[in-house]
């Protein structure tokens, strides 16, 4: 069985807008089932994106 991840809904609506791909193409995206050169730049903005909101929320 496999687990189910949560992502930022916030991240992945910004990064469909900004690639105008689907939210599943993305999330399959960020877990490597894609290969190509856009789904890497959108599992590395995924994670520069991530770790901004980590920083942010820490400063709190």
């Amino acid at each position: 069985m496999k687990n189910k991840n949560i992502y930022n809904t916030e991240i992945i609506k910004r990064l469909k807008e900004k690639y105008g791909v689907s939210r599943r193409f993305i999330t399959m995206s960020i877990n490597s089932d894609r290969t190509s050169e856009t789904s890497d730049k959108i599992k590395d903005d995924y994670k520069k994106m991530e770790s901004e909101v980590e920083k942010t929320l820490n400063n709190l």
